[in-house]
């Protein structure tokens, strides 16, 4: 089973199955966005201070630990972040939105399936956190939280 990220998108829980042991486990797709940063010449996306945005929610374990990498490699002026509220809007089918208390930075969204949206318009994917954004091109670098870890880890150096 691929567990690679949290995810309710759209105010629907992520599917889950039970095995014979009676246990429940989360069905979750792979990321859909997969670029690197590369410190490396003609890459698309190079290590660059104030070019990238993470996308987070507090407590979610695999946003968090992008959240840890950063702090560990000093990137917190590197790398700026916006977070998600803490609570699936269900009630509304919104999924994830930016609370009134602390509206997303960029762009003034009310929901992170509208930075899905922007990055890829026919967009109708599972809506996930982390997300590396790409304030430059406009776009979704990475969704992976494994990967985002790797490279704040080692292409930032």
């Amino acid at each position: 089973m691929n567990t690679t990220e949290h995810d309710e998108s759209e105010g629907r829980r992520p599917p889950t199955t039970s095995t014979k042991e009676g246990a429940f486990e989360l069905e979750l797709t792979p990321s859909s966005f997969r670029e690197w940063v590369r410190d490396q010449p003609g890459a698309r996306f190079r290590p660059e201070a104030g070019r990238y945005h993470l996308y987070v929610m507090y407590g979610c374990p695999w946003a968090h630990r992008t959240l840890i990498v950063r702090a560990l490699k000093g990137l917190e002026r590197a790398i700026d972040i916006a977070a998600v509220h803490y609570r699936l809007n269900e009630e509304e089918g919104l999924g994830w939105t930016f609370s009134p208390d602390e509206p997303e930075p960029l762009y003034g969204l009310r929901r992170l399936r509208e930075l899905y949206t922007k990055a890829a318009p026919d967009y109708s994917g599972r809506v996930t956190v982390p997300v590396l954004w790409d304030k430059r091109e406009q776009t979704i670098v990475n969704n992976e939280s494994s990967e985002i870890v790797r490279m704040l880890g080692g292409a930032f150096d």
